[in-house]
């Protein structure tokens, strides 16, 4: 048995994400700026960071019926990311699917998350609520 080193890792990383993520998403990070307002709210901005995923709006339950209640699930996504790391209650924004860009972009919350290791983290997705 061959034990995976951090090439073989890289390159099952890299074929992954050629193969299987034909799809372009931004994780939204809400970043506090440090600063508050006059009612002592922290000050918050966003920052986007472009992921290739995989989206689906079918989401598969087995996996998250023990985490997130079933009835709010509208999707999931995988990804891999080296730059940001998604945490609950961030958003993700959907921009492009099968390899289009003519995709109606549609904004989800993270609901859950798995990490998966080498091939990246799953996340359930929400409705975003205003």
């Amino acid at each position: 048995m061959m034990l995976p080193n951090a090439r073989l890792v890289a390159q099952l990383q890299r074929v992954t994400e050629t193969s299987v993520y034909g799809d372009d998403g931004y994780l939204v990070k809400t970043v506090n700026t440090g600063t508050y307002d006059k009612y002592n709210h922290p000050i918050t901005t966003t920052t986007n960071v472009h992921v290739a995923c995989s989206f689906t709006d079918k989401p598969t339950a087995s996996i998250w019926k023990d985490h997130v209640d079933l009835e709010i699930l509208l999707g999931e996504v995988r990804f891999n990311c080296a730059t940001a790391i998604p945490v609950k209650g961030d958003q993700f924004k959907v921009v492009g699917r099968f390899g289009t860009t003519n995709y109606p972009d549609k904004t989800y919350e993270i609901a859950g998350i798995t990490n998966r290791d080498a091939f990246g983290y799953i996340c359930a997705l929400k409705a975003v609520v205003v």
